[in-house]
Parts: structure tokens; C-alpha cells; sequence
């Protein structure tokens, strides 16, 4: 399998600032596990090259842009440069709370035990700001939250086992 039209795409995000380190370090994991053409190794010389010379978008900054353009919010973001990892929790236009999250299952136990336990860290602080609490009671995963306390303090439950988030 050709890796070219990755690269081209990445390559055409990259020119334009909107090639995320998320997906710069995703590109650069698949172009390790395999051998490369000479034209690929050339496309790929070609995007350090872009990369070097244009500012890069920040996932979050994306996250932000997209969830603004439909009328939401980012209340809490937290990509990783090092893995293949996020956690974040959004508003959508009708007040409605969404979660996501991803813990790179190649990263060590010990990094995703770390990641997880810093998102908590933050996330707690956030909640702190927000003047909300931790619920007691287990929070089953939904689709959609009511309230922020409800989807937040999902996300505090299940990062207490980092190993069950797969991704």
C-alpha cells in the first residue's frame, strides 16, 4: 500500500497551517511501519520541509474552530504530542455536553497510566473553576450529556482505569 496520497494530503493541510501534531505524529508511526518509495521518501522530505517553514494549527485550535462553526464549545481539550492520545469534553448548541477520549494502546502501561492521571489533574481544576462537583454514583457512557457535572465526571471514572480506554 502506498502511503503517496497521505502524504499529498497532509502536504496540502500542512501548506494551508492545519496539519496537526495528532496527525503529523499519526503520519509519522504509518510511514515507519513500512518500507518507503523513493517518491514517497521525497513527498515525505518535502512535508518536513512545509512543516518547518508554516506555523501548525494546534488540535485544539481545530477543535475549537470546528465546535464554534456549529455553535458549540470546547469545555475541556487535552491532546498529546508524544502519543496518539486525547480526552475532551464539548457543548454543542443546545447545551447538550459530549465526551471523547483515546489513550494510544502503543503507548506503555506506565504513559497511559501518567496521561490519564494529568487529564484528571486538569480536568479537576476545571471542574473547580466551574464551580461543579464530582458525582458519587457511577455515570453510565451516553451519547449526550445533560449537564456538564454528569459528562465531566464521566470522564473523571473512566480515566481511574486507564487500560479499559482503548484507541
Amino acid at each position: 500500500m502506498t502511503m503517496l496520497p497521505n502524504i499529498d494530503e497532509a502536504m496540502e493541510d500542512a501548506r494551508n497551517g492545519k496539519l496537526s501534531p495528532y496527525w503529523q505524529n499519526n503520519l509519522k508511526r504509518e510511514c515507519l511501519h513500512g518500507e518507503l518509495s523513493a517518491e514517497e521518501r521525497l513527498a515525505l522530505s518535502e512535508l518536513n520541509c512545509i512543516l518547518s517553514e508554516t506555523p501548525q494549527w494546534s488540535s485544539e485550535e481545530e477543535l475549537c474552530h470546528d465546535m464554534e462553526n456549529i455553535g458549540g464549545r470546547v469545555r475541556f481539550c487535552r491532546f498529546w504530542n508524544e502519543h496518539y492520545s486525547m480526552v475532551q469534553l464539548t457543548e454543542d448548541r443546545n447545551g447538550e455536553f459530549t465526551v471523547a477520549y483515546v489513550l494510544d494502546t502503543d503507548a506503555s502501561p506506565e504513559m497511559r497510566r501518567e496521561a490519564a492521571l494529568l487529564v484528571q489533574k486538569e480536568l479537576a481544576e476545571c471542574m473547580q473553576e466551574w464551580g461543579i462537583s464530582l458525582q458519587n454514583a457511577p455515570v453510565p457512557e451516553q451519547m449526550k450529556y445533560a449537564s456538564l457535572a454528569e459528562a465531566a465526571s464521566h470522564l473523571m471514572q473512566i480515566l481511574n482505569d486507564p487500560e479499559s480506554i482503548t484507541g
